[in-house]
Order: structure tokens, then C-alpha cells, then sequence
């Protein structure tokens, strides 16, 4: 069993010990605190209310660490100083959602933190802290919660202002620690992206499965070694991320799958394939194979870049296949998870712009009779209204925060 606390990072200038009556009540259980002398008073009064308390550059057992992006829009810099993320450009979305999945996959028996400190000397709006929590928490990872200066300033100086955004940041917190059950939920994928995530593939593979969320796709992570039967069901797709071949048994089993329907894509090095390619379903840097009732798309040259090989999988997998479908919502993500006796789902909903939209709408893939949406700031469940279509059912939302945990029953 993984441990499950809520990680703070003490602000170096909060040396005395009535800070601590700002985290009684919260869901804040684990300080990491400077070990310098000034703080000495700080630990002990910590660790007699409760508080579990350890220095910085020391992890606990059991737990993986992941350095992290401040999650949001990243916004880049156009002529003349203006950002030219918006309508006009493409908003670039930092999450760390890909790597606490990949850390949690690597290290099963661990909890995963997320280091993501706020930039020097930066000054950040209350709500990107909601979305860097959300981002890292929906995935089944913890942040680090660390507060720039002048939010750690405004604190001790009980502005209103900043008590009103820490209790903000409080209740996310609290939303996911009372909701710990949704750690056991099965994440829904259509691709499969097999890798040993290690050495020369640890950047591809990392990568590719970072901008296949940036693309809309839900992918489940295959580790080479690891790769059953079992975990290929369902997939629409196997996607092949390493350059190293792949072992005689991963191949045939992989191989079964494309025989029986599915796709394989996968880069040069997988070797040859017994049939020709199909001129009718040309590809720029792909070539297609029959095989079977299945399709192998083997790329034409090394992969160089993962951002392509990424929305290339897309394409070549399909659009009409995705699981969760958004409208009006901005720069989204999703992560689409299921009780482990499905009869339950949670599709955590990410809107990473500086606010959640006035009316999304979101389709999701599933046979369900109820749904229900859930926020830090409305953390009771309460029902919306959802439309039934024939293999999906289609949820229109009210005006929202940054983060939705909508619920849905069979």
C-alpha cells in the first residue's frame, strides 16, 4: 500500500511557528522544512500537532519524485512582446499528468510527488495554482504545494486577499484526499505505447506520451517487458516507441493483435513485413501493410520527432475512435478512468486556461444512465444534464472551474 500524504513545502521565510494554525483543518499532513536552527521551533510544534515533518533533500520511503512544469497555457511570446497563444496561435499546454502516470508505471508500490516550484522572484494568480494541484492530482500524483514569495508574504500578513486564495487551494486539496478511492479506477485507453521508458528511449517515449494528451488521445503505458494478452484488450492501436527491437515473443504477441484487428505503428527498425504496402492508403512518412484483418503502419525513416510521430498515431488511428470529445472548452485535457467493477467511470475534465468555461460541452464513450459532476469549490456531486446517444452519452456543463470530476453510472 502506497502512502498518501499531502506534501507542503514550508516558505523559507516563515520562521515562526504561528504559521502553522493556517494548515490546522486542511488536508495538509506532510511538511518539508529548511533544517536550518530558525526553523527548529517550527518542527517541533509541527510534529506535536501531528504533522509529519522531514527536511527538503530527503524523500520519505515509498514515495517517487517527478520534476515537473508549472501546469497551464504556456503562453508564447510574439512581435513586438505580445503572446501570440490565443485564437490566433496555438496555446502550448504544460501538464505533468503523462509523467505521473509513467512514474506510477515504473514504480508501481510507490505514491508519486510532483516537484513544480513557482519561478523566482514570480508573481502567480491564484487559480494556476488550481490547475498545476488539479493537473497533478486527477493523474493520481500529489504537487509539492510551494507558494511564490508574495503569495507566502500576503499569508503572513493575513491579507485577505491571500487567505481567500490559500483556502482556494485548501479545498482542492481536501477534493482529492476525500476522494481516494478513485486511485483503484482503470485508466480507458484506445492506444497502447509500448517502451521500456529507459536509457535511449526514456526522452521518446516520455515525450510521445506527453503530446498524445496534448492531441486528445488516451493511451494506455505498455512496459516492454511487461506486455500480456490481458493489457492489449481493447486497444485500437500498439504504438512501438523504441528503436531497440522487440523480443521474439513480444513480437508474436503483438502480431496477434494485428491479426485479429488492430494496428500496429512502429518505426523501421520492427523489421520486415511478408505484405506489400497498400498504394490506396499512402502516407507521407508511413507505409501501411495488411495484415490479417489488421494494419501495420511502419514509418519510412528514424524517428526524429516525437512531436509528429505523435499526431501522425492520431491520424492513422483516427478521430472517429476518440474517447472524450470537448466543445467550447478551451485548451482541455481528460483522463477517462473506470470502477474496476464498471459499473462506475470518472472522466477528470482540465480546462488550463485562466479560468473554467461559462458552457462546455463533453462527449465521452460508454453506455451510461446518470452523470454527475463534482469541483473543489462544489465538492457535493449534484447532476447535469446529459444527452444519450447510441455508444456515447453527451454532458452539457454549467459554468465551471478549472478542473471537473464528472462522475457516470451504467
Amino acid at each position: 500500500m502506497t502512502v498518501d500524504w499531502t506534501p507542503f513545502r514550508w516558505p523559507a521565510t516563515w520562521t515562526d511557528p504561528s504559521a502553522l494554525s493556517l494548515l490546522r483543518g486542511t488536508a495538509i499532513d506532510y511538511l518539508l522544512v529548511d533544517k536550518g536552527p530558525e526553523f527548529e521551533s517550527v518542527r517541533s510544534l509541527a510534529r506535536q500537532q501531528g504533522f509529519q515533518v522531514a527536511d527538503p533533500a530527503a524523500l520519505p520511503a515509498g514515495v517517487s519524485l517527478v520534476k515537473g512544469e508549472w501546469a497551464g497555457v504556456l503562453m508564447s511570446r510574439g512581435a513586438g512582446g505580445g503572446a501570440s497563444a490565443g485564437p490566433t496561435g496555438v496555446p502550448w499546454v504544460n501538464s505533468n499528468g503523462w509523467a505521473v502516470r509513467l512514474a506510477g508505471a515504473l514504480h508501481p508500490s510507490t505514491a508519486v510527488w510532483v516537484q513544480t516550484p513557482p519561478a523566482e522572484n514570480a508573481r502567480i494568480a491564484p487559480d494556476s495554482y488550481l490547475i498545476t494541484m488539479s493537473d497533478s492530482a486527477s493523474h493520481g500524483g500529489r504537487w509539492v504545494i510551494a507558494l511564490d514569495a508574495p503569495f507566502a508574504a500576503g499569508l503572513a500578513a493575513q491579507r485577505p486577499e491571500s487567505i481567500a486564495a490559500w483556502k482556494k487551494l485548501c479545498d482542492v486539496a481536501a477534493f482529492f484526499a476525500g476522494h481516494k478511492e478513485w486511485a483503484g479506477y482503470q485508466p480507458q485507453a484506445v492506444v497502447g505505447v509500448v517502451s521500456d521508458y529507459t536509457g535511449d528511449h526514456e526522452f521518446f517515449g516520455g515525450e510521445l506520451l506527453n503530446l498524445l494528451s496534448r492531441a486528445g488521445q488516451h493511451y494506455r503505458i505498455l512496459l516492454r517487458d511487461k506486455v500480456s494478452e490481458a493489457s492489449l484488450q481493447g486497444l485500437r492501436a500498439v504504438i512501438y516507441a523504441d528503436t531497440a527491437p522487440a523480443s521474439p515473443a513480444l513480437r508474436s504477441r503483438i502480431l496477434t493483435f494485428v491479426q485479429a484487428g488492430g494496428m500496429l505503428i512502429a518505426g523501421p527498425k520492427w523489421g520486415g513485413v511478408s505484405t506489400p504496402p497498400l498504394p490506396a492508403e499512402d502516407h507521407p512518412r508511413f507505409a501501411l501493410h495488411a495484415v490479417g484483418k489488421g494494419r501495420i503502419a511502419l514509418a519510412k525513416e528514424e524517428q526524429a520527432d516525437p512531436y509528429v510521430w505523435a499526431n501522425d498515431s492520431v491520424v492513422l488511428v483516427s478521430h472517429r475512435h476518440d474517447l472524450v470529445r470537448f466543445w467550447n472548452g478551451g485548451a482541455t485535457g481528460s483522463f477517462y478512468t473506470v470502477s474496476p467493477d464498471r459499473k462506475r467511470a470518472v472522466v477528470h475534465l482540465l480546462f488550463y486556461s485562466n479560468r473554467g468555461p461559462d458552457a462546455a460541452s463533453v462527449r465521452v464513450v460508454g453506455r451510461y444512465r446518470s452523470a454527475r459532476i463534482s469541483t473543489a469549490d462544489l465538492p457535493a456531486a449534484r447532476s447535469v444534464e446529459m444527452v444519450s446517444q447510441q455508444d456515447a452519452v453527451e454532458v452539457h456543463l454549467p459554468q465551471v472551474s478549472q478542473y471537473v470530476a464528472l462522475e457516470l453510472e451504467v
